[in-house]
């Protein structure tokens, strides 16, 4: 079998080709606004960014001196929760407004991660550092203290502080108690491992809708980020192929074949590529 392809850069999307590059620094809400503007072209990020600078700005003031970091996030729990309201999206859960920051931004509601992001960014601007970890089924953040356990926030659920127990309890009540958490899974993920979650509950949105134009720049980022993940590879050529870009299709279509030759789809899939090629102008 044929090495991947080599991952393609993202046009306008800098910090997203720094994460491509293997570069775990680069600015995740900086990322996050370039994934917005894959849905809103005329997105302006100096303004969403100015406007979470605008957040961190209220909140610095009203920390003493000597506060901790439990100190910090409850104020900033009182500016996004009590003061602007943010919420957690209960009622339009898949939305897709919810997973774009900048409409997180302007809608004040969101899903666990969108929100998260920001919650993250307004700490930043404050000094404290929040790291993501990936639970199964809800996205928190982590607080790591120098003087006891990590404290995780819930940034759906309003800012609430739990612990380890309290993560365990809100996991079982959203799953249904049928997923059980080991200690590995609280430890802070990269920043790959949440933009690649990002662009999966996006690419869920808008295929369960049947958006596959809204899907293919969401699919396209996920090629690149996730190459060995072949089932994004076979939906961006499908994808490809319904907003008119055969020839992306046949070239995603036919490395999804290659890497699983197997795969229970394989004769459907090769019913599309034949079109796709035939489409494209291929013979073969």
């Amino acid at each position: 079998m044929r090495p991947f392809p080599v991952r393609p850069p993202i046009p306008d999307s800098p910090e997203f080709n720094r994460l491509l590059l293997g570069d775990e620094d680069a600015d995740l809400t900086r990322i996050a606004l370039e994934l917005a503007r894959d849905a809103d072209p005329d997105l302006d990020p100096a303004s969403c960014l100015d406007r979470i600078a605008s957040l961190s700005r209220r909140i610095g003031p009203r920390l003493p001196s000597q506060s901790g970091t439990e100190d910090a996030l409850r104020q900033i729990n009182w500016v996004l929760y009590v003061e602007e309201r943010f919420s957690g999206n209960e009622d339009d859960y898949d939305d897709p407004r919810n997973s774009y920051l900048n409409e997180v931004l302007r809608r004040r509601t969101g899903i666990p991660i969108s929100l998260a992001v920001l919650y993250r960014a307004v700490a930043l601007g404050v000094g404290v550092t929040l790291h993501g970890v990936n639970l199964p089924a809800h996205f928190v953040l982590r607080a790591d203290r120098d003087d006891g356990p990590p404290v995780f926030i819930d940034a759906f659920h309003g800012g609430a502080l739990l612990d380890r127990d309290g993560c365990r309890r809100l996991i079982s009540s959203r799953s249904g108690g049928r997923i059980e958490l080991d200690d590995a899974l609280f430890e802070p993920c990269a920043t790959s491992d949440i933009v690649a979650r990002m662009l999966r509950n996006l690419k869920a949105v808008y295929l369960d809708r049947g958006e596959l134009a809204a899907a293919w720049p969401v699919l396209r980022r996920l090629v690149a980020l996730r190459p060995g993940e072949p089932e994004h590879r076979r939906d961006l050529g499908i994808a490809s192929l319904a907003v008119e870009r055969p020839e992306e299709a046949v070239a995603q279509l036919s490395a999804y074949l290659e890497q699983v030759p197997q795969a229970s789809d394989s004769p459907a899939i090769r019913s599309i590529l034949r079109e796709a090629r035939r489409r494209s102008g291929r013979s073969s």
